[in-house]
């Protein structure tokens, strides 16, 4: 059975933590914008590439196509609304398929925290006022487990 353990955090410290992340966090902010343009380069090369190799692969390629869910380009015809056919590339398969860029993560979102519904630094910060402004040197485990969840 696990038992709890009673440590104390020095305030000071976990005060310093939470403005460290806040200047992260704006930080982060800033650089948004040219990570999010560098990612929108990337995308675009990224379907020009993703084109070519799709027609130079289905070119050279054209006896792995298939109507089985385990052909490598798997082909598809749909009757609803006219004839559609669709291909179906598995990327596993295929050892040089283009990698798709993942797209950079918007800094300092709306997000649930419990019950609210806020961004990170808010909460940072509110939690910061009211470390501030106590007089204790010390917060319990708990009150320092509760913030890194944040952090």
């Amino acid at each position: 059975m696990a038992r709890s353990i009673s440590v104390k955090v020095p305030t000071a410290m976990l005060i310093q933590q939470i403005e460290e992340r806040i200047a992260q966090i704006d930080a982060e902010v800033a650089e948004y914008p040219a990570k999010r343009e560098a990612y929108e380069a990337d995308l675009e090369k990224y379907r020009t590439d993703l084109a070519a190799f799709v027609a130079d692969y289905l070119t050279n390629n054209a006896n792995k196509v298939g109507y089985d869910y385990d052909s490598v380009i798997r082909l598809t015809e749909r009757h609803y609304a006219g004839t559609q056919i669709e291909l179906t590339f598995s990327t596993d398969a295929i050892a040089d398929f283009p990698k798709r860029p993942t797209a950079p993560e918007a800094p300092n979102q709306r997000e649930s925290f419990g019950r609210e519904y806020t961004t990170r630094k808010e909460l940072l910060q509110k939690n910061l006022r009211i470390l501030k402004m106590t007089s204790q040197e010390e917060v319990n485990a708990s009150t320092y487990g509760a913030i890194m969840e944040i952090i």
